[in-house]
């Protein structure tokens, strides 16, 4: 039964994997961290002109939002399982303490950047479905043309199959304040080989040796 399972989560991936144009090679990035066979890196869209070319005119770094696209590579003949739901972007900030980012889900970034609608980046908030606003006219056009850009670039695969390449987008509200990305480190704190439930350590990926403009 894993075996089927894990043989579909192949074919997934080499059907997804080519719809990504910005495909790396992660072990190129500088934010990387690797142990047990895996490797996590992040590349930070925290330039307007980069964010822009990515995504379009309307695009989330406009919105104060960071777009951290994630890479797992695992070298390992085993399965690994990811709780997305604990990952955090870890900011320790001097003389303002520490603060952990949920990532938003691609509704909430969408209504960002159209609706222009404000979120508090500081605050944890628990998973909720985040229904899109109803509206009409070009607001509605503007929703779907946006939403059609980012949901298909989110990472929201938890496992990542054996000697394969993933990797996708996590969204967090940094409030316009992209210099604090040299206070940041992506947490991913629960990871289990499957199907045993083996735990991996925990990861730490250092935004801060992402390159500066």
């Amino acid at each position: 039964m894993l075996r089927g399972l894990i043989s579909v989560f192949v074919l997934l991936v080499l059907l997804v994997l080519p719809a990504f144009a910005q495909q790396k090679d992660p072990a190129s990035l500088p934010a990387r961290e690797e142990h047990a066979g895996l490797l996590v890196a992040a590349d930070p869209y925290d330039d307007a002109q980069r964010s822009k070319e990515r995504f379009g005119k309307k695009h989330p770094f406009e919105a104060g939002i960071l777009a951290l696209e994630v890479y797992f590579r695992n070298d390992t003949d085993k399965a690994i399982r990811v709780d997305l739901s604990l990952i955090r972007l870890v900011l320790e900030i001097p003389d303002e303490g520490r603060q952990r980012l949920m990532p938003l889900s691609v509704e909430d970034v969408v209504n960002a950047i159209v609706y222009k609608e404000g979120i508090k980046p500081t605050v944890p908030r628990k998973p909720r479905p985040s229904p899109l606003p109803r509206s009409t006219g070009r607001k509605d056009k503007e929703v779907k043309q946006v939403d059609d850009v980012l949901r298909p670039l989110a990472f929201e695969m938890d496992v990542l199959p054996p000697r394969a390449i993933l990797h996708g987008l996590f969204f967090f509200h940094l409030d316009h304040r992209f210099d604090l990305l040299r206070y940041a480190q992506l947490y991913i704190p629960d990871l289990k080989f499957l199907p045993d439930d083996k735990p991996l350590m925990f990861f730490e990926v250092d935004l801060s040796k992402t390159p500066r403009k």
